[in-house]
């Protein structure tokens, strides 16, 4: 049989990251150890998929993913770092005075901490570009954002248009911009300025998350691998959330003429509209890929119910321990119902089991 061509979507979701990562860990884990393999730990999940693909805190995984990082590393930075990338959080509820003291602090200036980001991304990435990683790694990424000064929406891709020698344009930017220009939300981190490596001058480009417009990038990551994918290869493709917040607070009558206290100063508004995305993308891709038949199969990975009372902690910028402890417990209860969802369920999602089987030890030697 013709091997397939699988590819990784990774959706935005800020704090809530660590439960995407979390969640392709202990799948990983889980797989490895039911195949009797020696190796749990610091696995090459990455080199599973031909193509990976993810925006904002999505990029961040996707990024470590192609470049061969080991998941530990990532997991380890949203824990020992998610308070200082996001050392001002949006008070929750947002009432009170409170609340007003963080809309006036943060009135010409964003919460949280470009330095910690870049910071946290430079000790696991360091210097290497996309060019380097996918000559060293041979794995395609696509990093969506927005160019902040045209207003368009923009996708940082490796040169994996091996036909006609195409996507270069990309190849000298480091990876650490890659993923703060994918994550630089509004409100929450300024925009990420780039010094353009294809100019003559100290031209520098200006980004904003792209979340914005592809939280869910699983339309990206279709369009691609249709794209450039080996003719003939089946394409199979997997989805992963950040666990968006099911059960949100009911709407109560007299909560419903909302001004900029109830929307969070337009936090609320960007949250309810990322949820509100993935979830429409994931709709479409499925209708795609069931109207294209069988050259592909598409999973979005399955989410656990979040009980309300938790749901308000899983904001894109709180971390404290109550949060990070919920996303970790989350993911936990989202690998046993994907392994049992794919030990028992069809074959669309047995493909969970053959995607991250096989995975090796990342070598000593990477970046």
């Amino acid at each position: 049989m013709t091997k397939p061509y699988r590819v990784l979507s990774i959706d935005g979701g800020g704090v809530r990251g660590l439960y995407s990562a979390c969640l392709l860990h202990g799948l990983a884990q889980r797989v490895a150890r039911s195949n009797g393999s020696d190796v749990e730990e610091n696995l090459d999940i990455g080199s599973a998929f031909n193509m990976i693909v993810g925006t904002s805190t999505g990029a961040i995984l996707a990024v470590a993913l192609a470049a061969g990082r080991p998941l530990e590393e990532v997991i380890q930075l949203y824990q020992a770092r998610a308070k200082e990338i996001f050392p001002a959080p949006t008070p929750t509820p947002p009432s009170g005075v409170k609340f007003y003291r963080w809309l006036w602090a943060h009135r010409s200036k964003s919460s949280g901490s470009e330095d910690a980001l870049n910071s946290a991304l430079y000790k696991v990435l360091r210097e290497e570009t996309i060019g380097e990683m996918y000559e060293r790694r041979g794995i395609a990424l696509c990093v969506p954002t927005i160019d902040a000064e045209t207003r368009k929406a923009r996708v940082y891709k490796t040169p994996h248009d091996n036909t006609n020698n195409r996507l270069q344009r990309d190849n000298d930017y480091r990876l650490v911009d890659v993923c703060m220009s994918s994550a630089s939300a509004p409100v929450m981190f300024p925009l990420h300025k780039v010094k353009d490596p294809n100019s003559p001058t100290e031209n520098h480009n200006w980004f904003v998350d792209g979340g914005l417009w592809a939280n869910n990038p699983v339309m990206v990551a279709l369009v691609e691998a249709l794209s450039f994918a080996p003719e003939g290869s089946p394409i199979e493709l997997v989805s992963v959330s950040t666990c968006p917040p099911f059960k949100a607070p009911p709407v109560r009558e007299e909560e419903s003429d909302r001004g900029i206290l109830a929307w969070k100063a337009g936090i609320g508004m960007l949250e309810m509209g990322l949820d509100a995305q993935s979830q429409a993308y994931d709709y479409m891709a499925k209708a795609l890929t069931d109207h294209i038949g069988g050259g592909v199969s598409y999973i979005r990975l399955s989410d656990p119910l979040v009980d309300e009372n938790i749901a308000r902690d899983l904001t894109l910028d709180n971390p404290s321990e109550r949060a990070i402890s919920a996303l970790v417990s989350l993911a936990s209860r989202a690998v046993d119902q994907n392994i049992s969802e794919a030990t028992t369920g069809d074959q669309t999602k047995r493909l969970i089991l053959q995607v991250f089987s096989d995975i090796a030890a990342v070598e000593n030697s990477i970046i």
